[in-house]
């Protein structure tokens, strides 16, 4: 049986009211959304990749994840994925601005996008 990863470092969002403060609200990080349908769940085979960029990257970029269930969201980026896909939609954000979309768990694209968007953060 698999170990279970823990993504006690992501958030969840399950309303549209949270979607407005978790995901369009700027906070100066890169914002990763797993975007997934109900009956099929959140893309557990990326969770140890993200635990992995979270804690890696961690203090030198700012970096967050969300998951979101496209079922109980009308954000128009959130519809892009049909009602009973299987398929995980991943969008990244800066400061409430929709970057870039990759369409299922292509790892190579999602880490090429944390490395072009993720601001460093800045020692004082």
């Amino acid at each position: 049986m698999a170990k279970k990863v823990d993504v006690s470092f992501m958030r969840f969002v399950y309303s549209d009211d949270e979607w407005v403060r978790e995901v369009k609200e700027p906070t100066g990080s890169l914002l990763i959304v797993d975007v997934y349908n109900k009956s099929f769940g959140p893309t557990e085979m990326l969770a140890t990749h993200f635990q992995n960029y979270f804690f890696d990257l961690g203090e030198k970029v700012g970096l967050r994840f969300v998951r979101a269930e496209r079922d109980k969201l009308k954000h128009e980026d959130v519809q892009s994925v049909p009602l009973g896909s299987s398929a995980p939609l991943f969008l990244f954000y800066l400061d409430g601005e929709l970057k870039e979309k990759v369409d299922g768990p292509i790892i190579p694209d999602i880490k090429a996008n944390i490395d072009k968007y993720a601001p460093v953060l800045t020692k004082e």
